[in-house]
């Protein structure tokens, strides 16, 4: 499935735990595109066996389309909660990265990333200052070549 489709299948799960029923019209406003367009997806996702699609009829998801949706809420809550509350993105920027790596990123990863946030917010082992606390040992010479400002001379190697 591609992203675009998964974007789609999500939007029709948050569409149906918002409002009950799922409309066309629903997921064009959700995803800001034209109703022809939304068809067109809808189409595709109906192909699949992720929809039920007859046109001038609410969607509905088959238990197919309700477990792919469920897999995709899970991996974004996931790297929205890392992003976040980890990592102390913003919201609106953690919902943003979460939605464009939703995509990429395997299931075990997943569920790897999910038990590491969860032993964070369990064990409260990350300070909320981490980011001043955190002082790269070892790689510092490394790290400064990386991100060195604009017009300062390179290190000299080792």
């Amino acid at each position: 499935m591609s992203a675009t489709q998964e974007d789609y299948l999500a939007a029709i799960f948050r569409i149906e735990q918002q409002h009950g029923v799922i409309r066309a019209n629903l997921i064009a406003s959700e995803m800001g595109v034209t109703r022809p367009t939304v068809t067109t997806a809808l189409k595709h996702l109906s192909a699949l066996n992720l929809i039920i699609y007859q046109p001038y009829q609410s969607i509905k998801l088959t238990d197919k389309g309700r477990k792919q949706a469920l897999a995709i809420a899970h991996r974004n809550s996931i790297l929205f909660l890392f992003f976040r509350d980890t990592l102390k993105f913003s919201a609106k920027q953690a919902s943003e990265i979460a939605c464009k790596m939703e995509h990429a990123i395997d299931d075990e990863v997943v569920v790897q990333l999910g038990k590491l946030v969860l032993y964070f917010e369990q064990s409260g082992c990350v300070p909320d200052n981490w980011e001043e606390l955190y002082v790269p040992h070892e790689k510092k010479q490394y790290v400064d070549i990386l991100f060195r400002e604009e017009g300062k001379k390179q290190p000299k190697k080792i």
